[in-house]
């Protein structure tokens, strides 16, 4: 039988434990936060006092906030995949600029938006803002579901609770052993300009199947759309950020064919509608061009110009730059041709 002074000191040894045990995990947890903001595994600017430049990123979403801030680029091109194609690096020499590719796969245009913002943000010199305006960017709906979350948390510098509770997790404390290797100069570096050639990871032979069939004809489409495009009107806010001398332009990315709506269709007049949006947003500005190159032409009817139906290989990646540069240069006054 234990006598009370044993069962005491018993107790007395438990609570020194549980508080040894207490103190180790609450210091091992301040000192992983420490080590994890001395680093900042996003480079978002919040913290890191380590002087590790840049990223090293495969998942662009997370990989923009870094090279959205990074003052050796003046311009950028903000995108989801439909834009990725396009080479910052042969944009820059075309326009004497220094363009970072800004491309969030699967992003929405919120997302996008988000980046642009913090584009903004983080810079007071500009030279080219190149938006690539696809079919989501056409949307009635004031709110967009998405099946592939973007990292707001990342974009939001309101919020530094949010951000250092991202951080200090498993997958935060992967990116900043990532992080550190890069500082270390240990593994090969992606693009610093977020350059990424998707042809590269798929068959050289994949492509769209053209179309053999004809469907029913749809009545023409009569009436007008007088229906708001909320994303655009978005887009528009962040374009009056930017300084009257710096270069915009908004572009509609060309499709394989047999998804470009008929003449005289509704779909039709809801592209029509939401270009003439767009083109408002540039309207006035000295170096502001809207181009749309979803039409049907021969480009667009040919499948070996294409990995899938929406995504375009280096023969029009190439042309929509020419075009690009061109704007950059001279506006609405530039010849474009595809």
């Amino acid at each position: 039988m234990n006598s009370p002074t044993s069962s005491f000191e018993e107790a007395a040894l438990w609570g020194r434990c549980l508080k040894a045990f207490v103190g180790v995990v609450v210091g091992g947890g301040m000192l992983i936060f420490a080590f994890l903001a001395a680093v900042d595994p996003y480079d978002s600017g919040r913290f890191g006092w380590l002087g590790i430049h840049g990223v090293d990123d495969r998942a662009a979403a997370l990989a923009d906030a870094s090279r959205a801030r990074d003052p050796q680029f003046d311009s950028a091109i903000i995108s989801n995949s439909t834009g990725q194609r396009l080479s910052p690096a042969e944009l820059s020499q075309a326009t004497g600029l220094h363009f970072a590719q800004l491309a969030a796969p699967g992003a929405d245009p919120r997302g996008q938006l988000a980046i642009l913002d913090f584009f903004i943000r983080h810079h007071s010199h500009f030279g080219a803002v190149v938006v690539v305006a696809d079919m989501p960017w056409c949307t009635h709906a004031q709110e967009m579901a998405s099946g592939n979350p973007f990292p707001f948390w990342l974009y939001d510098e309101d919020n530094r609770v949010a951000y250092a509770g991202r951080i200090f997790s498993w997958r935060g404390i992967g990116h900043a052993i990532q992080r550190v290797m890069l500082g270390l100069g240990w593994p090969r570096r992606n693009p610093a300009d977020g350059a990424f050639n998707y042809e590269e990871h798929f068959p050289p032979n994949l492509h769209p199947a053209a179309s053999t069939q004809s469907g029913p004809a749809q009545p023409a489409f009569t009436g007008t759309i007088d229906e708001p495009f909320p994303v655009v009107a978005l887009l528009a806010d962040e374009i009056k950020k930017l300084p009257a001398d710096a270069a915009v332009v908004l572009m509609v990315p060309p499709t394989f064919y047999t998804i470009v709506p008929s003449p005289g269709s509704r779909e039709a007049a809801e592209q029509a509608a939401c270009d003439a949006a767009l083109q408002t947003i540039v309207a006035g500005r000295a170096n502001g061009r809207f181009i749309d190159y979803r039409v049907d032409n021969a480009l667009t009817r040919d499948p070996q110009n294409f990995v899938d139906l929406i995504h375009y290989r280096l023969l029009i990646a190439r042309k929509i730059q020419e075009g690009i540069a061109a704007s950059i240069r001279q506006g609405a006054a530039a010849a474009v041709a595809f």
